[in-house]
C-alpha cells in the first residue's frame, strides 16, 4: 500500500519555536514580560480571543497594568521573528475582567461563524471563538500558539494538586511544569496518544473499500474512521490492530503511519495510519460501534453528495485521511 505522509493541516500546523531556554524557571515570566516585543494571547478553556482575522494580542505594558484583575495561568508559547508569545489561560474572574477591559460582549461558536461571518473571525472587535471553528482559518503561527495554549491550560485546570500528597502545586518553568512546594516534586503536562486508522480491503478485482464506523453516541448517518487510545506497554502498530479487532472484529495487518495531529480536547495526540484488512468480515462491538460500512470511493462520494452519510471535516485528521483516500493518494 502506498503510504505518502500527510501534509500538516488544520491543527497540525505550527510556526513558532518552543524556545524552551527562554521560559525561565519560575511561573510569572517576569523576564519575558519585560521585553517590549512580547505579545500576549488569551484562552478561556477551548475558546480563543480573536479579532481582524487572527489571535487578538496585547502588549506587555497594557497587560501588566491590568494583571491584578486579568487573572489566570501564564504559559510561554514560543518565539517567532524576534517576538516572544505568552498565553494566558484565564480563570472566570480573569475572563470577566478582560472582557470588561476590551469591551467584549459575547462569544461565537461554529454556527455563528457560518451564519454571520462579518462578525466572526474577521470582526475588528475582539470576540471569543472555539478552537475547532478556527483551526482552518488561522495562520500557521496562530494555530500552533492556540493549540499549545489550550492543551497546556487544560492540563493546568485538571492537575492543580500533587498526585503524591494531594497538596496544591504551583506553575513553574514558564507554565510548563507544576511543582509541589513541599516536596519539590515536579509534574509535567500529559499527552494521551491515540491511533486513528483507515482500514482498506482490496478485492480480487482490485476494488478498494474503506471501513467506516458509526459510533454508538452519534446519529445513525454519521460515520468516521475507527480510533482508540494506545494502552500501556503497547506499540502504535499493535494498538491499530487491536482497536480494529475490538471495535469491528476485523483482522488487519501492515499498519503504515501517515501523520499526526494534536487534539487538545483535552489532551490527545492523534496518530494516523492506513492498514490492510484480510477480509470484509466485520461485526460492530455494539458498545462503542453501533454500525459499520465498507464503501468504495464512488459510493462514499455519492452518499456524501446527497447527505445520506455525514463524514468528519478536514479540521480533523480523520477527515484529512478520508480525503486522501478519496483522491486516490493511497
Amino acid at each position: 500500500m502506498k503510504a505518502e505522509p500527510l501534509q500538516p493541516a488544520s491543527l497540525g500546523r505550527h510556526l513558532a519555536a518552543r524556545n524552551h531556554t527562554a521560559r525561565g524557571t519560575d511561573g510569572d515570566l517576569a523576564d519575558v514580560l519585560a521585553r517590549d516585543t512580547t505579545r500576549l494571547v488569551f484562552a478561556d478553556h477551548g475558546y480563543l480571543l480573536v479579532a481582524a482575522g487572527s489571535l487578538c494580542t496585547m502588549g506587555p505594558d497594557e497587560y501588566l497594568a491590568q494583571a491584578s484583575t486579568i487573572t489566570g495561568t501564564r504559559i510561554y508559547l514560543g518565539l517567532d521573528q524576534g517576538v516572544d508569545y505568552v498565553g494566558i489561560g484565564l480563570d472566570q474572574a480573569g475572563r470577566d475582567a478582560l472582557d470588561a477591559h476590551l469591551d467584549v460582549h459575547h462569544s461565537l461558536d461554529a454556527e455563528d461563524m457560518l451564519d454571520a461571518p462579518a462578525s466572526g473571525l474577521h470582526s475588528v472587535r475582539p470576540h471569543w471563538v472555539d478552537l475547532g471553528s478556527l483551526a482552518e482559518e488561522l495562520s500557521d503561527l496562530d494555530v500552533g500558539l492556540a493549540c499549545a495554549l489550550v492543551a497546556v491550560n487544560n492540563w493546568h485546570m485538571s492537575h492543580t494538586h500533587s498526585p503524591r500528597n494531594g497538596l496544591p502545586t504551583t506553575p513553574v518553568a514558564g507554565g510548563w511544569v507544576r511543582r509541589d512546594p513541599t516536596t519539590g516534586s515536579e509534574h509535567f503536562p500529559r499527552t494521551d496518544p491515540a491511533v486513528i486508522m483507515a482500514v482498506v480491503h482490496t478485492d480480487s478485482a482490485g476494488v478498494e473499500r474503506l471501513l467506516l464506523g458509526n459510533n454508538a453516541l452519534w446519529e445513525p448517518n454519521r460515520y468516521s474512521l475507527l480510533a482508540g487510545f494506545v494502552e500501556p506497554g503497547e506499540t502504535l502498530e499493535r494498538a491499530v490492530v487491536r482497536e480494529v479487532f475490538e471495535e469491528a472484529s476485523v483482522v488487519c495487518h501492515s499498519p503504515v503511519y501517515v501523520g499526526s495531529q494534536p487534539w487538545p480536547f483535552p489532551s490527545s495526540l492523534m496518530l494516523g495510519f492506513f492498514a490492510t484488512a484480510e477480509s470484509r468480515d466485520a461485526r460492530p462491538d455494539r458498545d462503542e460501534m453501533a454500525g459499520l460500512r465498507w464503501v468504495t470511493r464512488k459510493e462514499l462520494l455519492a452518499e456524501r453528495a446527497v447527505g445520506t452519510m455525514r463524514l468528519p471535516g478536514t479540521v480533523s485528521i480523520a477527515g484529512q485521511i478520508i480525503e486522501s483516500w478519496l483522491a486516490g493518494d493511497r
